[in-house]
């Protein structure tokens, strides 16, 4: 379940330009069931992102269009 939402995060950031892509790494953890006190062998993915060198750019844009939607909303009204 987490693995899907931390894949589809990711693709949202890759995908808007907000984050580039630098490693992914799988692994294995074992951990202590508390009920049945057994180990159990989990996933692990770890999904390494660093900013993109568009970040500030794509952010502006975005800001800038919110503003310009606001600035017609209010100037339809009159």
């Amino acid at each position: 379940m987490a693995a899907g939402s931390l894949i589809s995060i990711s693709e949202i950031l890759k995908n808007n330009n907000f984050a580039v892509l630098k490693d992914i790494k799988t692994s294995t953890v074992e951990v202590c069931d508390e009920i049945t006190g057994r180990t159990i062998s989990k996933a692990k993915l770890e999904i390494s992102m660093e900013k993109s060198k568009t970040f500030n750019a794509v952010i502006a844009s975005r800001n800038l269009k919110k503003v310009n939607s606001e600035i017609n909303l209010d100037t339809n009204g009159i």
